[in-house]
């Protein structure tokens, strides 16, 4: 392969640096602006071949999200201005939005936090396209870089001497698989208790919520009745579809939980399920399938409407914490385990 004199210029070793910055810096603020910053460091950076790695791959990963998020919340959008005659449609629309967005945000902190510890991860499949761009692009051969990378990971060996090499390989699932072997008993009893609390709230919603009431018991000629007052709308249909997905998902969720029995699995599942939870209540706050005023207690009837907004806000942030909890947590195993560029 012939290369220009510019393109040689670019083969100089990871050690020298157009920007001057160390490597694992540049290769940070490669990632902090996404691939904004990735096109700004593949003009300005013209010596080091790794951070012109952690640029291009940079813009082509999230250069990718980008365009894919963009049309997911185009598509959501469009579901949006349908009206709630399409509101299953808008719920998965959404949901998908919203896993691409929080795969991006989860790429982007563990390519930041893994790269600033001198660490070369590379992104399945894009990482790979950026590579072979890479070289396209300057010239070099894949070897080239592969011994350059080679350098990198002997220099981070060195610096972190007293780090068992064991302890790197190790999966992010080990210790908590170790650490489920001696609960699964109660693992099993929760999720069971999981299945069938949802079991019976499928049933409940979808053929008994003509229930959920308020019940006045009335005494006449010393006969005690009870005068029931529905308090849900018809608006109720509405929140039905997302929550029979969520009750559905959480009976399924929870048989692959006890199939299974992986850490990471259980996690994934608890995130799934906690974020689907806060979409059913914020339904319910944005629906507000409640009719209050049919009761007759003029107090009760007045204050009814605070009461459950609050509860279901209090549930939302609960889940909602949880699941953010548990997704920092994911993400921080993911990272540990992530392949790095041999």
């Amino acid at each position: 392969m012939v290369s220009s004199p510019e393109q040689k210029d670019r083969q100089t070793s990871a050690g020298d640096s157009t920007t001057s910055l160390k490597l694992n810096v540049a290769g940070l603020l490669c990632y902090v602006g996404t691939w904004v910053t990735g096109i700004v460091f593949l003009i300005i950076e013209k010596k080091n071949v790794l951070v012109r790695f952690h640029a291009m791959q940079s813009l082509v990963t999230f250069g990718i999200l980008h365009i894919v998020v963009n049309i997911a919340n185009a598509v959501r959008l469009t579901w949006l201005d349908g009206g709630w005659g399409v509101y299953p449609f808008l719920i998965g629309s959404t949901i998908v939005y919203g896993a691409l967005l929080a795969i991006g945000i989860i790429l982007w902190i563990i390519l930041m936090h893994r790269t600033y510890h001198g660490q070369l991860v590379n992104v399945p499949l894009s990482g790979d396209l950026a590579l072979k761009l890479l070289i396209r692009l300057d010239g070099i051969s894949e070897e080239d870089f592969q011994r350059e990378a080679g350098h990198l990971k002997t220099e981070a060996e060195v610096e972190q001497p007293s780090t068992p090499l064991a302890e790197g390989n190790k999966q992010p699932s080990d210790t908590g698989d170790r650490y489920f072997k001696s609960t699964r008993t109660s693992r099993i009893a929760s999720s069971g208790v999981a299945i069938a609390w949802s079991a019976v709230l499928l049933i409940f919603f979808n053929l008994f919520n003509q229930y959920i009431a308020f019940y006045q018991s009335q005494t006449i000629n010393g006969v005690t009745q009870w005068n029931i007052y529905v308090l849900l709308t018809q608006d109720f249909r509405l929140v039905l579809p997302i929550l029979n997905a969520t009750l559905i998902l959480s009976i399924i969720g929870h048989t692959i939980a006890i199939i299974f029995d992986k850490y990471l699995l259980r996690e994934i599942i608890s995130i799934v399920l906690n974020s689907l939870g806060v979409a059913t209540v914020l339904t319910f706050l944005r629906v507000f399938p409640f009719d209050f005023s049919v009761i007759p207690d003029t107090a009760i009837a007045a204050i009814s409407p605070t009461v459950v907004i609050v509860a279901l806000v209090a549930t939302a942030v609960a889940l909602g914490i949880v699941a953010l909890v548990k997704l920092i947590m994911v993400i921080i195993n993911v990272s540990r385990a992530l392949p790095t560029v041999k």
